[in-house]
């Protein structure tokens, strides 16, 4: 463990926790972009357009991350950590960007009412990892971090709740199709939400390490 951790910042310990933030705002910028997509339903493949470049960009910021950590000898936090939290945060972006897809796949007329409940909670448990991702400059300096990963996991299991509830009605019609198609997307949506959830377990292992 390195004592008074961050409390003086290498550049390389800069740069790698630089990438983690701006892994964390295209994330947020991409969730976002999914609740508008499913409240204005307009357009969209236009909004898939520019998910699916937040998609890739996120692959890029992960693999310049990576790149860092490969040339760096000693890193602010575990190498194992940093990897799991950058993979983890490209899987939100991978799921969110599947449900976007999913859309114009399925050509779905227009998103229920549990689609739309869902994303928005995913865009508040990806607004608590951009904040929690943000604490992580200076961990011994910040009482938050806590407070945002029981966030994001209260928002995980609302989510679940309104999963569960999306399928329990989704199974009393009587379209297979339909039911195969929109069950899929509400269990891409609901997967995002487990993937913040990882997020915040690795946040939570990272502060009993380093705090």
């Amino acid at each position: 463990m390195v004592k008074g951790w961050l409390s003086w910042v290498r550049s390389d310990d800069k740069a790698i926790i630089n990438v983690l933030e701006e892994q964390a705002q295209n994330l947020l910028k991409a969730t976002s972009t999914l609740v508008e997509l499913m409240t204005k339903y307009d357009n969209v493949a236009e909004y898939l357009s520019k998910i699916t470049d937040m998609e890739h960009e996120g692959d890029e910021i992960a693999h310049k991350l990576f790149n860092i950590i490969d040339q760096t000898f000693v890193t602010p936090i575990d190498r194992e950590d940093i990897s799991k939290l950058a993979s983890s945060m490209d899987e939100i972006l991978d799921y969110t960007q599947g449900a976007a897809d999913r859309f114009v796949l399925f050509k779905i007329k227009k998103p229920t009412l549990y689609m739309s409940e869902i994303a928005k909670v995913l865009l508040s448990a990806s607004q608590e990892v951009y904040n929690a991702i943000l604490q992580i400059r200076n961990l011994k300096g910040t009482r938050d971090l806590v407070g945002h990963c029981n966030n994001i996991s209260k928002y995980e299991h609302q989510g679940d709740t309104i999963y569960r509830n999306a399928i329990a009605e989704l199974f009393e019609t009587n379209d297979p199709i339909e039911i195969i198609k929109l069950k899929e997307i509400y269990e891409t949506l609901e997967g995002a939400l487990d993937r913040c959830a990882d997020v915040a377990d690795v946040i939570e292992d990272i502060r009993l390490k380093y705090t």
